[in-house]
């Protein structure tokens, strides 16, 4: 999943989760008292940013809606939520995340299919990506109803409110950074920080200049860890690239791009094609993966990008440094740090990013 370069509706496969175990509340054979266990002890409350944000909501119609967000809590669940027969194959492992929110309809007209509003946001996860959006229906085994089985109302009318949670899963380990993906009205990036959100993780991340081993498909080598290191990430101007035929949408054109070098050391037995850098993400800071513009056919040299490495090959044992071209879209969206997308491997290897 991703977010769409404009950050309007989010990009998100939502699978339906049916549990088969009895929900709480349900009564036995014998006519016994309602169940009403406490909620499971394994259930984490995470720190996120509980606040109201004013956001636009823009409806099947591209008709635009202004709405307040109040995010309530977030709950960690276990893998224990994500079992039973009716359990999507690939779910198999994650752990599910239930975010409940309130939405308030402030505009001065009625929103249609309300149900729709929640689809705006996302859940970021320390790994980058986004979780993995899922309905919920029945219970937990022992009798636990699990949290996010209500449903939005058909149409929220102006000044109405209601609450809603919805359910995220994430594979097993992995935390959270932060909700987001609502564009304000403002034009930014509406966030609610996860324990810290981006502050707290940019203390882990590796530094420009460090030293990592990526994982790279070399064909003849197979899967290869070449040292990589984050050389510079440059903020560019769009005239820089006038001359070039790069493939810009309207909205790229009207964005600032930014010039990512990597140096990579071929560790293979054989020479190494220069691909690396399809794999480069730059990483902003309301969790945006934006890959490279391919500029391996342009003739012309960009500014501060040179493209020389793309018609060579590195011999064992030696370096090469690639720039790739980044645009970044949306008012107040930031590179915040640079990643590298590894071969057969979930997640990335990221660095933080110092902008020149």
């Amino acid at each position: 999943m991703r977010l769409s370069s404009q950050l309007g509706k989010a990009a998100v496969g939502v699978v339906a989760l049916s549990l088969l175990a009895g929900c709480a509340g349900e009564s036995d054979a014998g006519g016994a008292a309602e169940r009403t266990p406490e909620r499971p002890t394994s259930w984490i409350d995470l720190p996120v940013k509980a606040d109201a944000r004013n956001v636009v909501h823009t409806d099947a119609d591209d008709r635009p809606h202004a709405v307040r967000i109040t995010v309530k809590s977030l709950v960690r669940g276990t893998e224990e939520d994500m079992r039973g027969d009716r359990v999507d194959e690939g779910l198999k492992g994650t752990v599910p995340h239930y975010l409940t929110f309130e939405v308030t309809n402030t505009s001065p007209r009625t929103i249609p299919d309300a149900f729709m509003v929640d689809s705006d946001l996302l859940l970021i996860g320390t790994d980058w990506e986004h979780g993995q959006k899922v309905h919920v229906s029945g219970g937990r085994p022992g009798g636990v109803d699990l949290p996010c089985a209500n449903l939005p109302p058909e149409t929220l009318a102006p000044g109405a409110s209601y609450e809603t949670c919805v359910a995220y899963a994430l594979p097993e380990g992995v935390g959270v950074h932060y909700a987001g993906g609502y564009l304000d009205e403002t034009g930014a990036v509406a966030v609610w920080p996860v324990d810290g959100g981006l502050e707290t993780v940019s203390a882990g991340l590796a530094e420009p200049g460090d030293v990592i081993p990526v994982r790279h498909d070399a064909d003849a080598d197979g899967i290869l860890e070449l040292p990589a290191t984050l050389v510079s990430v440059r903020r560019g101007s769009m005239a820089d690239l006038k001359d070039p035929d790069l493939p810009f949408t309207a909205e790229e054109r009207r964005g600032v791009p930014y010039y990512v070098s990597v140096t990579y050391t071929n560790t293979g037995t054989s020479d190494l094609y220069n691909d690396q850098s399809g794999r480069i993400r730059l990483l902003t800071q309301h969790g945006r993966q934006i890959p490279e513009k391919s500029h391996s056919f342009v003739n012309s040299e960009v500014p501060g990008c040179p493209s020389d490495w793309m018609f060579a090959t590195v011999p064992t044992g030696e370096s090469v440094t690639q720039c790739s071209i980044h645009v970044v879209t949306g008012q107040a969206e930031k590179p915040f740090a640079v990643g590298f997308d590894q071969a057969e491997r979930v997640g990335l290897v990221v660095w933080r990013a110092d902008v020149l």
